[in-house]
């Protein structure tokens, strides 16, 4: 009997489709110390500012505005969520993931960071250990350059994670 199953456990693996994928989701959550995102625990969440300004006037909650040289910044936490199927054989062999974020349309003036890394429209690693099933804060920032004329700033962030 034991070496039965031996058998058959080595023909699904080796039966397996070349082209096989593991089935992961991404959500994104609303930190507890961060701002609301609308839509939070979804794939699609989205979060506002609202009308700020450098000088003066105020910040949504867990909105932190930093004043520094030539440039404010704001900033603020969310959390993202990566799990994976748990119905495919091959969702066994992947242990963690790897995260990526680009920006979807170029900013010259300002800055996008998420974790401290700087945003593109080219992939960036966020991380390359992620954990299944954990959900992880991340501090996203948003820095704008005194040189740039006041005008609405919108831009969507664009993550993949992929098992690694």
């Amino acid at each position: 009997m034991r070496r039965s199953w031996l058998v058959l456990i080595a023909l699904l693996f080796w039966s397996r489709p070349a082209s096989a994928q593991v089935t992961l989701t991404i959500a994104f959550v609303s930190d507890p110390s961060g701002i609301t995102l609308s839509g939070s625990g979804t794939s699609s969440a989205s979060l506002s500012f609202g009308t700020v300004q450098a000088f003066g006037g105020t910040v949504p909650s867990g909105v932190t505005k930093s004043v520094a040289g030539n440039s404010w910044t704001l900033s603020t936490p969310f959390d993202v969520l990566v799990q994976k199927g748990a119905l495919d054989v091959i969702d066994l062999l992947s242990t963690s993931y790897t995260l990526t974020a680009r920006l979807q349309t170029a900013d010259i003036p300002d800055t996008w960071k998420f974790n401290s890394v700087v945003l593109s429209t080219t992939a960036a690693t966020i991380t390359a250990t992620g954990i299944y099933g954990s959900t992880t804060s991340y501090g996203f920032s948003l820095t704008v350059p005194f040189s740039a004329s006041a005008a609405a700033i919108s831009n969507t962030i664009n993550f993949t994670a992929v098992a690694n």
